[in-house]
């Protein structure tokens, strides 16, 4: 099962070293402003969060969706609910009302499985939130952290992502981008070039480090009622381990 690391757990870290830099600490801050921004506007009953960061920050905790939980890759993550594959969900279909997905489609060997898999556990008319790798990042220094077995992650521009919600009937709601500074600074160096931020959301956003993004799923089927949402479980049987620690509003 997830006993010992495999090589995806091992991208899961590296991808995840990034934020222990300046650069990538820095938006993680900005990201929790940004991802708060969002959180207040999406209400239901269950929300999960799952990839690379689940161990950095739990975002999920300003959520106003009734019961969060959150999905480690494996290897040893704390304060997750249960543990298994971003491409195998073990959850039932149109349950989740909110995803909250960290690096999941750069570090994917097939990331086009990842969203159908999410699309699948999405209720109709159910939110996701990407954070990624912006692939047009002037500086990509965290091609350098992220870095296993010869391989690097492969962010993806949001055009292409924009083309792969389409075929699954999703709307890309909004994009943000967070994080101009170079990865490679440090020291005085990095906090004397802290305008830079200002001048990049300004005048040249699409060259972030980070992106977000904001999609909905879009479908024509009859609505589920609220007491049945309320007593179904969620949680499909299956071999994965589980935690029973979970928030609930």
């Amino acid at each position: 099962m997830f006993s010992k690391k495999n090589e995806k757990t091992e991208i899961y870290e590296d991808c995840a070293t990034w934020y222990s830099t300046p650069a990538g600490a820095y938006a993680l801050k900005q990201l929790d402003n940004e991802i708060e921004n969002y959180l207040g506007k999406i209400f239901g009953y269950y929300a999960l969060e799952m990839g690379a960061l689940i161990d950095r920050h739990q975002f999920l905790d300003k959520s106003r969706v009734r019961s969060c939980f959150s999905l480690g890759y494996g290897g040893g993550q704390k304060n997750v609910a249960l543990k298994a594959k971003v491409s195998a969900l073990p959850i039932d279909v149109d349950s989740v009302d909110l995803v909250l997905a960290s690096h999941v489609l750069e570090c994917a060997d097939n990331p086009h499985h990842v969203l159908r898999e999410i699309d699948r556990v999405l209720v109709p008319e159910g939110h996701c939130l990407f954070i990624s790798f912006n692939s047009l990042a002037i500086w990509s220094g965290h091609r350098t952290c992220c870095k296993h077995m010869g391989r690097t992650v492969k962010p993806y521009g949001t055009h292409r992502i924009r083309d792969w919600f389409s075929v699954l009937g999703w709307e890309m709601l909004d994009v943000s981008y967070v994080g101009f500074r170079s990865s490679y600074l440090k020291g005085k160096m990095f906090d004397r070039l802290v305008k830079l931020e200002k001048w990049g959301s300004l005048y040249w956003p699409i060259f972030s480090n980070i992106t977000i993004i904001h999609a909905k799923k879009h479908a024509l089927i009859m609505p589920i009622t609220k007491q049945k949402r309320q007593k179904a479980s969620i949680i499909v049987p299956t071999n994965v381990a589980i935690n029973p620690t979970s928030r609930s509003n």
